[in-house]
């Protein structure tokens, strides 16, 4: 994993497109990026 945020770690709790997007960015910059989702229905947006 190489970028400027190499070594952080981030948690995705959103559901909606703006954070799932946030997340992309923010992984495509070098962080390590861990989405939660609900363990009943999952992604919101999968369906």
């Amino acid at each position: 994993m190489t970028g400027s945020l190499r070594g952080l770690k981030v948690l995705d709790f959103s559901t909606l497109l703006p954070g799932p997007m946030a997340t992309l960015f923010l992984a495509e910059a070098g962080a390590e990026v861990i989405k939660i989702e609900r363990s009943e229905t999952g992604e919101d947006m999968r369906y």
